[in-house]
């Protein structure tokens, strides 16, 4: 659920609204990663979630139960906003099977661009956030934010020096190709990913689809510390393209992880 953006100017952006509470067991903070917003420049929404002590709430794929935690975004006109970037999460395993997601505090990203030409002197906008909170029984929870930026017709602004902002953005997934010799490919109906690290935990989180299941994985250690990973896919979808998770190497989630993104056949001009 994503929508599309609003003009930027010069003033100070709004101070953000600290967490709300909310009887869904989580609170809710929405901010900015910049002081203004000039033309043409990207930026973020930041989303902090902050679950109540023993319950936790859940990543974009939620996994065996429970419901992803996702966005509506209402922008100003002429931005633009972007998929969230979820960090890492924790691997939960319960008597439903295995869950993703968050008990301790967490900053969702979520990219904007600002238009070629700014008119008013400030965008606004409003950030529907829905999750699940889930500790002996669930609860669903839905927080409602407008963020407030300033904006500047003709200067793009400086990023917010907050050490928070720069902890958080350090666990954000980082792409693929910034791992030593890493490669990703279908081969026949699998998944291989190959790279060289010296960490010898090495797992993969499949995004679920409709029409496609992730199986027992493989793990092959080669000389040099070069490893392969075989993901095998049950494909029940015909129409599915892009497979998408995350390589995690080590056992905590501020470890790395990566983002993984293969094509499952060509698109063509009849497609």
């Amino acid at each position: 659920m994503y929508l599309a953006l609003l003009p930027l100017l010069l003033v100070f952006q709004h101070s953000p609204q600290p967490p709300q509470p909310n009887s869904a067991h989580a609170s809710i903070e929405v901010r900015t990663d910049v002081g203004w917003v000039g033309p043409e420049q990207s930026f973020h929404l930041v989303v902090v979630i902050t679950p109540d002590d023993g319950w936790h709430v859940y990543w974009k794929d939620s996994g065996a139960s429970g419901a992803p935690t996702e966005f509506e975004i209402q922008p100003p006109p002429g931005f633009t906003v972007g998929e969230p970037q979820f960090p890492r999460p924790n691997v939960f395993t319960n008597k439903e099977g295995v869950t993703y997601g968050y008990d301790k505090q967490v900053a969702i990203f979520i990219p904007a661009e600002a238009p070629k030409t700014i008119e008013s002197t400030e965008a606004i906008f409003d950030v529907t956030t829905f999750w699940l909170a889930c500790k002996k029984i669930c609860i669903m929870g839905e927080h409602q934010q407008s963020v407030h930026v300033s904006t500047n017709k003709t200067t793009q602004g400086p990023a917010h020096r907050d050490m928070r902002l720069q902890r958080w953005q350090r666990l954000l997934p980082k792409q693929l190709v910034e791992l030593q010799n890493a490669t990703q490919q279908i081969v026949g109906t699998s998944i291989v990913i190959t790279g060289s690290t010296p960490q010898q935990q090495i797992g993969f989180i499949g995004v679920d689809r409709v029409g496609v299941a992730f199986l027992q994985r493989k793990l092959v250690f080669l000389d040099d510390n070069h490893f392969a990973l075989t993901v095998p896919l049950k494909l029940e979808n015909t129409d599915v393209r892009m497979i998408e998770g995350l390589l995690t190497l080590g056992s905590n989630t501020n470890d790395p992880s990566y983002v993984v993104q293969v094509v499952t056949k060509p698109v063509t001009k009849h497609d």
